[in-house]
């Protein structure tokens, strides 16, 4: 907001309280001046107008987001992801953008809310499961992070990124047998330069030694399979 918009504003308040409103001129609160997006303000303009004729033109839906972006005004990028979502469906680039811009201003709700539509979209991501998780810890939903991480996790186990997040997230829940089954898992699915490194392999001996855990459950034999196929060689 510049000064004098600032100033417009800030008089036409005083104003309503002190003048006891004069017939209708306060009836309704002041509109909020529009977000000044400096010298990218006519291109800002020209692509919400070519929107307003085309709602479903991603290419422009996107370039204008990415502008938004650029300028700050996450307010108004969030309200163009959803218009477009709205009148035509979910666009990935626009959820990546809104997710980042509310994950930076620290809009940890809006951020949630792009996460679970990118999940929706596509929920063999495991980045956007690990971006679902990121959101719910900043709002301190523990358990929930704890369970979207782990179907990242599910998706790629052998990722030692979403390996230290998921750790993490257990051991604050206190769950040690469920964050050594996750190192057990990466170990068996990790490049062997990675499963082998003396830091995993310390930390999966360390917690082994401090955590009695029961054995994995075998899993169970399948009914539809008789006895005497299931010995046959």
């Amino acid at each position: 907001m510049s000064a004098s918009s600032f100033r417009s504003a800030f008089r036409l308040a005083v104003f309503c309280l002190s003048s006891g409103a004069v017939l209708g001129a306060c009836s309704k609160a002041p509109e909020q001046p529009e977000f000044d997006h400096g010298l990218k303000k006519p291109l800002v303009r020209k692509l919400r107008e070519e929107l307003a004729e085309t709602p479903c033109d991603k290419a422009k839906a996107q370039q204008l987001a990415q502008l938004l972006l650029d300028t700050g005004d996450m307010k108004g990028l969030t309200r163009v992801t959803d218009t477009f979502g709205e009148k035509c469906g979910p666009n990935i680039v626009l959820l990546q953008l809104a997710y980042t811009a509310n994950a930076r201003a620290g809009e940890k709700e809006l951020a949630l809310k792009a996460a679970t539509a990118l999940v929706a979209a596509q929920p063999d991501n495991a980045s956007y499961h690990v971006w679902r998780g990121l959101s719910l810890e900043a709002l301190g939903r523990t358990e929930e992070t704890a369970a979207e991480l782990q179907k990242a996790f599910d998706l790629h186990p052998g990722q030692r990124p979403i390996l230290n997040s998921l750790v993490k997230t257990y051991d604050a829940l206190g769950k040690p047998c469920e964050a050594l089954a996750a190192y057990q898992r990466f170990v068996e699915n990790a490049k062997p330069s990675e499963a082998k490194s003396a830091e995993v392999q310390e930390q999966l001996q360390e917690r082994a030694a401090k955590t009695s855990c029961p054995a994995p459950e075998a899993a169970a034999p399948d009914a539809s399979v008789t006895p005497e196929a299931a010995a046959k060689p």
